[in-house]
């Protein structure tokens, strides 16, 4: 079984309702007409077809960047609705096929708290997809805690995925925004996420990270290394927070396999989250190929690792089945 974790869609109620905000929301735009070999995030029979051509039996889905945080509250709680009544909708039609994950209007505590019971309790999504930073605030502002401690006692995952914001004006020239700046910005949020002291409170957590944990496991001796130096480096130090090395939180995190089949890094991945903490995802539709380059490279990198047919199972579909209760 194959159970692709992070996958992406268009709701075409979504889509109209971006289509009437438009002008309103104006780095959304694109995403309100579909362009030709973007079918995928909206055609569900191209979708399902792809899916059985590669073997994938389950998508867990939700919607497609960009996020929509730094925009006017009403609008946000209107388009999170309509984004997580459609994904629900897609999910009844098809339950066998697809689990559905909420994305909430978080720019106030109290209407993301109200639409994440809705969306798990009345419309039973089984997950919560979570940005990078909320329209520029970091992952541990206090505020959020009233979140956590409810996704906690949901037992639901969060999915992380990274979002974007502007270090320099520069960095949007060449994609470098995406191609390297997404990755760091999950990298931040983690990083907010351990030392912010939100996994020593809340522990179990499900925390799924884009990308293999972005760039966390490539940079380990940086983490512990600097930690340690909490003398000379004071404003790194929180150990009045941790019960335990800060290393060991970060290995708390979930990561999926969304290197697109960079075997490498799959390797360098699983090195420091484990195969217990892995799980097969491909970012589909997203990429080349309308997205099938990547499902084809990642399972066939996955094949070929070095594991045991035990950790290749878990990767594939057990720990999913796990997180999602599936």
């Amino acid at each position: 079984m194959i159970i692709d974790v992070f996958c992406h869609i268009y709701p075409k109620n979504f889509l109209a309702a971006l289509a009437q905000m438009k002008s309103s929301l104006p780095h959304v735009r694109f995403s309100a007409e579909i362009k030709e070999g973007w079918e995928d995030f909206v055609d569900l029979d191209l979708r399902l077809r792809h899916m059985d051509q590669y073997g994938v039996d389950v998508q867990v889905l939700s919607l497609a960047t960009p996020a929509f945080e730094a925009e006017n509250p009403q609008e946000q709680i209107q388009l999170a609705k309509i984004a997580n009544d459609g994904i629900a909708e897609i999910v009844a039609k098809n339950p066998k096929r697809f689990i559905g994950a909420a994305t909430l209007p978080m720019l106030t505590i109290d209407t993301a708290l109200a639409e994440l019971d809705r969306s798990v309790r009345d419309l039973g999504l089984r997950g919560v997809q979570l940005f990078s930073n909320i329209g520029g605030k970091p992952l541990d502002t206090p505020e959020l805690v009233p979140f956590y401690e409810k996704v906690a006692r949901y037992d639901v995952p969060i999915i992380l995925h990274p979002t974007s914001w502007n270090y320099y004006e520069w960095s949007r020239e060449y994609g470098m925004w995406n191609i390297f700046g997404w990755p760091f910005d999950t990298s931040l949020a983690m990083g907010r996420i351990v030392f912010g002291g939100i996994l020593e409170k809340f522990p179990t957590l499900k925390i799924v990270t884009h990308h293999l944990g972005a760039m966390a496991p490539y940079f380990v001796e940086r983490i512990r290394g600097f930690y340690d130096q909490g003398e000379q480096y004071p404003n790194l130090s929180t150990r009045a927070k941790f019960t335990r090395a800060p290393l060991d939180y970060f290995r708390l995190f979930y990561a999926d396999t969304a290197v697109y089949g960079w075997k490498p890094a799959l390797d360098c991945g699983l090195a420091f989250f484990g195969a217990d903490h892995v799980l097969f995802a491909t970012d589909y539709p997203f990429g080349p190929d309308a997205g099938e380059r990547y499902v084809r490279n990642t399972i066939q990198s996955i094949n070929e690792l070095e594991l045991s047919r035990e950790d290749k199972e878990k990767i594939f579909s057990g720990n999913a089945r796990r997180l999602f209760r599936i």
